[in-house]
């Protein structure tokens, strides 16, 4: 057993070698090939089992205002990415919307890719801390699989996103995602207040999370399912596919129990 745990061990180290973006090797969290499966194996077993027991017989900690200044600093940084990758593709003539290549050349353009698609992937670790607070606030039923998974997922995509396709066709899924947190993130610092604007805000957000999926669908979909070639992986294009169908088919099923089935207190 611990001979084909090995093998598999230096099988990995060796695949991860071989075939990653060398350019970020030197980056904080992709300097090492198992800090990224390490941390998010943690963050699960916190959430899941250590942290649940560990409040279970403590009162919940009051984190308000940890928490609006947690949720300003998310609105700040996904807003300035969300005007960073937008400036991008304004200026960006050639970038095709249909299928656009990894740019892997030691340009500042090619730079300019791979260090705002790490930044992208720091902005989802960060995000893990959601769960957190949820957690010693012992709010564990918004600890759901829908937020576990969508939390633990996004950070193993941009992860491995960024040792293997540092910009191209996903920056696309860098402006929705952005532009999305930054309003989701704005109506949970009002929320803290009691805010009747919060309240009335959840269900829009809630529908842009839909037409974004809706949009990447399309945006993954057609290559992957056309076969397009212009040098972006097919495989990435079917990986962004088959998780953005999984989350439209997700979100889809809270918005139609949380606001088709039930009457609508707020519109």
């Amino acid at each position: 057993m611990a001979y084909v745990l090995q093998k598999w061990i230096d099988g990995y180290n060796g695949f991860l070698q071989d075939h990653r973006d060398n350019r970020s090797a030197d980056l904080p969290l992709l300097n090492n090939n198992w800090q990224i499966p390490l941390i998010v194996g943690t963050y699960l077993l916190i959430v899941l089992r250590i942290g649940p027991r560990m409040m279970a017989n403590r009162k919940p900690f009051e984190l308000k205002g940890v928490i609006r200044v947690y949720n300003l600093l998310q609105v700040a940084i996904n807003w300035i990415l969300f005007m960073v990758i937008s400036y991008i593709l304004l200026n960006r003539p050639d970038f095709s919307y249909k299928c656009q290549p990894v740019d892997f050349s030691e340009t500042t353009q090619g730079y300019q890719e791979m260090f705002v698609a790490y930044a992208y992937f720091v902005l989802k670790v960060l995000d893990l801390a959601d769960t957190l607070l949820f957690v010693l606030r012992k709010k564990q039923s918004q600890v759901s699989f829908l937020h576990v998974y969508h939390h633990s997922m996004m950070v193993l995509v941009s992860y491995y996103g960024v040792l293997f396709t540092p910009g191209g066709h996903n920056f696309i899924l860098g402006v929705w995602n952005t532009l999305g947190h930054s309003g989701i993130y704005l109506y949970y610092f009002f929320a803290t207040f009691n805010s009747p604007l919060a309240a009335r805000c959840k269900i829009h957000l809630t529908r842009l999370q839909l037409v974004q999926f809706v949009y990447l669908t399309v945006h993954f979909g057609r290559p992957a399912l056309t076969g397009v070639q212009c040098g972006f992986p097919q495989l990435w294009h079917w990986i962004g596919l088959v998780q953005t169908v999984f989350f439209l088919g997700m979100f889809l099923d809270f918005y139609i129990k949380s606001y088709v089935k039930k009457p609508q207190k707020v519109e």
